[in-house]
């Protein structure tokens, strides 16, 4: 299994079947390892999407928004991602062949809502990591609990 994969949490990929490597009877250690291993990394990830402004609506950062989403799938390990010009808004379409006899394709959005940060406890791009009782540690951003 790719471990590039498991490091980036906003991309899933779903596999089926009877031989999945997330069935039930493998031993999910070593994914674990690899999640805790890469989590600072994956954090950071996160952080710097949620920074990335791209909100369709107002014309703000959407092609480099859609860029950005095709780095992430390509540094995922998706064999190609490419930014689609459209009449409107540019589309990211991805390919990951992994080998599984089943696959999932995923609709992904790779902007957010407006937003008016006088609304924020914290500036809503700059994904700070907060106590939040009784919750503990969060992610505070627009779009952290987003598509995005």
């Amino acid at each position: 299994m790719n471990t590039r994969i498991l490091s980036l949490l906003a991309l899933v990929v779903l596999v089926a079947g009877t031989n999945s490597a997330f069935s039930s009877e493998n031993n999910l250690e070593p994914i674990k390892a690899e999640i805790t291993k890469r989590h600072d990394e994956a954090v950071k990830r996160l952080q710097d999407w949620i920074a990335q402004v791209s909100i369709a609506t107002e014309d703000r950062g959407y092609s480099e928004g859609a860029e950005y989403m095709a780095k992430l799938a390509r540094d995922a390990g998706f064999q190609q991602a490419t930014v689609i010009t459209t009449d409107g808004k540019p589309g990211v379409c991805a390919t990951l062949d992994a080998g599984a006899p089943k696959t999932v394709g995923l609709y992904f959005m790779y902007d957010v809502k407006q937003f008016d940060p006088s609304e924020w406890s914290s500036p809503p791009t700059e994904a700070r990591i907060v106590d939040k009782p009784p919750l503990g540690k969060v992610m505070i951003g627009r779009g952290a609990v987003n598509q995005k």
